[in-house]
């Protein structure tokens, strides 16, 4: 394939400069995601994602130099979409609904995403650039639980001695990867029953010491 033209390059690095440039580049994207979605990463052609959005090879090639750059793109979509869905929080104090919440709207945002995810997961254990990408994402949601316990630590709602760093990593990998056994494994779970579960878990791990004790008498009284 010869390199790219000054044009197609510009294109590349600048983004499109017109509105229906913008929208080409976007039924490019959706119609990669749909592709791979169906056939996987490694089976994709860039002929096949061209066939899809109903364009020539030429037109794919003014705006993505590569299958792995447009899964680039789809797979930073898929992360910006997760996070933006989960950006809002209850208005509650109470810890077991701040908690609780947290972990129904992490199942709520990864379920339509399962199948890019999990593609993420396995392309990245034969793309060194690919793996960055999924390790990126990662830190990506680790980091916004981090701030989540950092958070309640400050109103006095968890534990002030917890390492915070891999408490986060620990619940965050659960978590996900659950999801992943659920969504993409297609595992049949109950989803209060398992949202209830993960968020007991959670509790347990996020509380002070004293509190944590006071729910093992209650849990041994209620038997």
């Amino acid at each position: 394939m010869p390199g790219p033209t000054e044009v197609q390059q510009a294109r590349r690095d600048q983004g499109p400069t017109t509105g229906r440039g913008a929208q080409r580049r976007e039924e490019l994207l959706a119609a990669a995601r749909r592709v791979f979605e169906r056939k996987g990463f490694i089976e994709t052609r860039v002929s096949d994602i061209a066939k899809e959005a109903q364009v020539s090879h030429g037109t794919f090639y003014t705006y993505f130099d590569t299958k792995e750059a447009i899964f680039k793109e789809v797979a930073h979509a898929v992360i910006e979409s997760m996070l933006a869905s989960m950006a809002i929080l209850i208005p509650s104090e109470d810890f077991h609904d701040r908690v609780h919440d947290s972990i129904r709207r992490f199942v709520q945002a990864y379920r339509p995403h399962a199948t890019m995810l999990a593609l993420m997961e396995q392309v990245g254990t034969v793309s060194p650039e690919l793996r960055e990408l999924r390790l990126d994402a990662r830190e990506t949601f680790v980091r916004r639980t981090e701030r989540g316990i950092r958070r309640m630590i400050d109103a006095g709602l968890a534990d002030a001695d917890l390492d915070v760093e891999y408490t986060a990593e620990s619940l965050g990998a659960m978590l996900e990867y659950v999801c992943y056994v659920w969504f993409s494994l297609d595992r049949p779970f109950e989803e209060e029953r398992l949202v209830g579960a993960l968020s007991a878990i959670w509790e347990k791990a996020l509380l002070p010491l004293p509190a944590r004790k006071g729910t093992r008498k209650r849990a041994g009284r209620a038997r």
